[in-house]
């Protein structure tokens, strides 16, 4: 499934879009002047000049807006990280992607502190959950609160996002403040390991609770 920006003619995949590391070329052009479009536009011109300072500034002030949404957060320390690396600020986890690889593609999940959610199943069917009620809030603070045991322990990946799981492999993905950091295994071994193990049944009952929400048409969903 693919995304296009009308206003830079980008076109990136839906699984772009789960972890909050676009370019600001990208995130900047979207058509929108509310907040916090606008100081994302903001910070994108004072790059353009050369002013790293101010835009950093502006996006920090992105940071503070409460109630966004938790991409808007991860995409603004994002840039933060790129112009000026990493702060000591105390880490700050915005969201959990796992990606288990399957014979005929992958299934995907994330989830978000604002309580949202994307399910995308290998078959191309998917389920968009933007907070309808507070069932599965219990499920995902718990999530968080598991993520970020993991995140004190394993240090950010410095490279390129890498893409999708192998065969028969599976990767827990912790979008933070201080970029991304990963961990990947065999499915059964991720399943099997003290830590990673209970985040990755907690995401499988998300993911069951969502498709018991919205059934999709002909569509199996992991049961390991």
């Amino acid at each position: 499934m693919l995304e296009s920006n009308r206003n830079t003619g980008q076109t990136i995949s839906s699984r772009d879009m789960l972890f909050g590391d676009l370019s600001l070329e990208y995130w900047a052009a979207v058509d929108s002047s509310d907040i916090p479009w606008n100081l994302f536009k903001d910070a994108k011109k004072s790059v353009a000049i050369g002013n790293s300072l101010d835009a950093v500034e502006t996006l920090k002030k992105i940071t503070c807006i409460p109630g966004l949404e938790s991409r808007q957060y991860l995409q603004a320390y994002h840039f933060i990280n790129e112009l000026q690396g990493f702060s000591e600020d105390e880490i700050k986890l915005f969201g959990v992607v796992v990606e288990v690889s399957m014979p005929e593609g992958h299934d995907t999940l994330a989830i978000y502190a604002d309580y949202s959610a994307r399910y995308y199943n290998y078959s191309g069917n998917a389920i968009t959950w933007e907070h309808g009620d507070n069932s599965l809030d219990q499920q995902i603070d718990t999530i968080l609160k598991q993520g970020m045991d993991i995140v004190a322990k394993i240090g950010p990946w410095k490279d390129a996002r890498p893409g999708p799981p192998g065969t028969k492999m599976a990767r827990i993905n912790f979008l933070t403040s201080h970029g991304l950091h990963f961990g990947e295994a065999n499915q059964q071994a991720l399943f099997n390991d003290a830590l990673a193990g209970k985040i990755m049944y907690a995401m499988l009952d998300v993911m069951q609770a969502l498709t018991s929400k919205t059934q999709l048409p002909d569509t199996e969903v992991a049961t390991l």
